[in-house]
């Protein structure tokens, strides 16, 4: 295991009481870091441990309140159906729960998981395709005062099927504050540097690094049938497009039998849209765009992009590899 981050964060003070305070809390909650491995393998569980703590201050009563935690990955992880989060303490431990998509945030009018990502971000990913999973513990919880002790909360996640570099995220709060809008002293978070994992399928899906060319939803995440977008940036490196101001598609769709079928033109059909900043994209339909028949399905597609005269193309690394996208097998 390598601890790449540390945070630690003491007396955060947590108010209780909405019209009338009854009495003064001051509930630090601690996140001392978080153990991260320096790597992963597609398709295999990684374990990350966030080392928490509390600190609780108050002039009367007690303060009972539920454990949330959540984890930002990839969404092709699925890691709401493929993580299970754990804790032990001092005054109890137990395997937590997912909230639901149903139930909403109490300070935003969200669900939990869009309540995150309005509140936390994405972490500094350059693909929006990641998501926040909020999980939270079954039993409520009574401190006293000046019950400080830590405790560590384990997540264990499937990988998803694609080698990639991905920023990871995790989050630690409660329930009784939720995701406050007031303070940012509420919320505990702590985002990972580029998290890589490799022995998977395809080539590397880099949240991280600015890229010539990046597809949402990422490789193997989508059907040959969803609407994918692919995205062009025509100024992170100096490429034999520099000068074109007009960009298009060039690619081929294999099928899972081999067969391939091919779309190179410079015409309306296949021209990028720009957005400014030489920036472009194309939002393609796979199986229309290939005019793919009913019953073969498209494995991959491979592609370039051009200019006007179809002479000068840029594909993968800046080279003249094609990029490649591959598709999921079903919607599982």
């Amino acid at each position: 295991m390598k601890k790449i981050g540390r945070i630690n964060i003491k007396q955060v003070i947590l108010g209780v009481g909405l019209v009338v305070v009854v009495f003064l809390v001051q509930c630090a909650l601690i996140l001392h870091g978080v153990d991260v491995p320096s790597y992963g393998t597609a398709n295999q569980v990684s374990t990350f441990t966030i080392h928490c703590g509390v600190n609780p201050v108050m002039t009367s009563g007690t303060y009972t309140t539920k454990l949330v935690i959540g984890f930002l990955a990839p969404k092709s992880w699925h890691a709401g159906q493929n993580t299970t989060v754990s804790f032990t303490s001092q005054i109890g431990g137990e395997t937590m729960s997912l909230i639901p998509s149903s139930e909403i945030e109490p300070n935003s009018g969200l669900p939990w998981a869009d309540a995150a990502k309005k509140k936390l971000g994405i972490g500094g990913n350059l693909v929006d395709d990641v998501e926040w999973v909020m999980f939270r513990s079954n039993t409520a919880y009574t401190l006293s005062n000046q019950q400080n002790f830590d405790f560590d909360v384990v997540v264990n996640s499937k990988l998803g099927p694609q080698n990639m570099l991905v920023k990871l995220g995790f989050y630690y709060g409660t329930s009784h504050e939720g995701l406050s809008s007031s303070s940012d002293d509420y919320n505990k978070t702590f985002f990972s540097s580029c998290f890589p994992v490799s022995g998977g399928v395809g080539d590397i899906v880099d949240f991280c690094n600015p890229q010539l060319s990046s597809v949402n939803p990422v490789s193997g995440s989508a059907l040959d049938n969803d609407i994918i977008t692919l995205t062009y940036d025509n100024a992170v490196v100096s490429t034999g497009l520099s000068n074109s101001t007009d960009i298009y598609f060039c690619g081929k769709a294999v099928t899972t039998t081999g067969e391939e079928f091919s779309v190179c033109e410079q015409t309306f059909r296949t021209k990028l849209t720009s957005l400014g900043g030489e920036k472009f994209r194309f939002d393609m339909w796979p199986r229309g765009f290939f005019g793919i028949s009913s019953g073969k399905t498209i494995d991959h597609i491979e592609y370039y992009y051009t200019d006007a005269t179809g002479n000068a193309k840029v594909g993968y690394g800046n080279t003249s590899d094609p990029f490649k996208y591959t598709f999921t097998c079903s919607d599982n």
